[in-house]
């Protein structure tokens, strides 16, 4: 009798992350999805991985209170609407770590944002992976245990970029062959602890002004307005590989920190517009490594635009990143299904 494990999604970046150690469990174990509705998280994962899955619950917005109700209406429904399952896996998790715990049932996590309030789901996780770069103190502190904690030497973006294979078709989706990206900030998340106000319309202007090709992923539908009128923007119409995104631009300029990581990591120009109150300890890493430059005032991103050079990419980290991180969870889950 194989043993089913529940994979949660409740964002984009969480489908390319989870999918290395789907693949490694496939034939192995039996397996249940459940995604929540936000952004392209739906559309990347029936392209990635497939279309059998459980929505439950959506993103509430920026209001605190609204979003705390949330968590827990949507444990409420995959308690209630989930099939049995052995153990849980999720990026974060706070509904899906109270359902684990309601249902006695194990809890692996993932995660690299220790900004983020982790202690909602710190103590139903069973174990953990974070980046050795976040200081174990930090995460003590949220209520991670040592003993079920392990921290690797690389980022959470690794484990995927090690299977990475650009798509020589990608470019013709779009209207040009050179472009720079540009991802807004999200407003609305739980790290920005004070009103922020985008910079991207400005940011836009300016490309435009200097006649760069844009390749505009928003992550609201009201993030659409900021690109009206630009004849040098495209936005696709669904959901795209942002790896290939990445590999293929000239530059990556993003409010979020995942693809800022994606592009430093594939060797692109990676320019951070952050909007969190302080930056997260992987990408001051990676600033140090001078592999990603943050700033939210747009002439300095621009002037360092314009220094900046694309490099070979080397993924031959993010591989042994992915063999390590792949091997002690083969080993955390077989001992949790003894």
């Amino acid at each position: 009798m194989k043993n089913k494990i529940w994979w949660d999604f409740t964002n984009v970046p969480h489908v390319n992350f989870l999918l290395p150690f789907i693949k490694q469990l496939q034939d192995s174990h039996l397996h249940q999805f459940s995604l929540r509705d936000f952004a392209e998280t739906k559309g990347l994962f029936e392209k990635r991985i497939g279309d059998d899955y459980l929505m439950v619950g959506s993103h509430k917005g920026g209001n605190k209170v609204k979003k705390v109700l949330g968590v827990f209406e949507r444990a409420y429904e995959l308690n209630k609407r989930l099939e049995p399952f052995d153990v849980k896996i999720s990026v974060g998790g706070d509904a899906s770590g109270m359902v684990a715990k309601l249902k006695r049932r194990k809890s692996i996590t993932f995660d690299d944002n220790e900004k983020a309030p982790n202690w909602r789901y710190s103590r139903f996780s069973d174990f953990a992976f974070w980046p050795a770069s976040v200081d174990v103190e930090v995460l003590k502190r949220q209520g991670f245990k040592t003993n079920k904690l392990y921290q690797y030497n690389g980022y959470k973006e690794d484990i995927y970029l090690a299977d990475y294979i650009p798509n020589k078709s990608f470019l013709s989706i779009l209207p040009f062959d050179n472009y720079v990206v540009v991802r807004p900030e999200n407003i609305q998340a739980n790290y920005v602890n004070e009103p922020s106000k985008t910079i991207v319309p400005e940011l836009l202007n300016c490309l435009n002004k200097k006649g760069v090709n844009v390749l505009f992923l928003p992550r609201y539908k009201h993030d659409i307005e900021y690109a009206l009128g630009y004849k040098n923007i495209f936005i696709p119409e669904g959901a795209v590989n942002g790896l290939d995104a990445c590999y293929y631009s000239d530059a990556v300029f993003t409010g979020a920190g995942t693809m800022a990581r994606e592009a430093a990591c594939l060797g692109v120009p990676a320019f951070s517009f952050y909007a969190g109150k302080d930056l997260l300890t992987v990408d001051q890493s990676l600033i140090q490594e001078k592999k990603l430059f943050f700033s939210r005032n747009v002439d300095e991103i621009i002037a360092r635009f314009y220094k900046s050079s694309k490099n070979e990419a080397d993924l031959r980290r993010s591989k042994a990143v992915q063999s390590e991180l792949l091997a002690k969870f083969d080993e955390v889950l077989k001992s949790f299904l003894k």
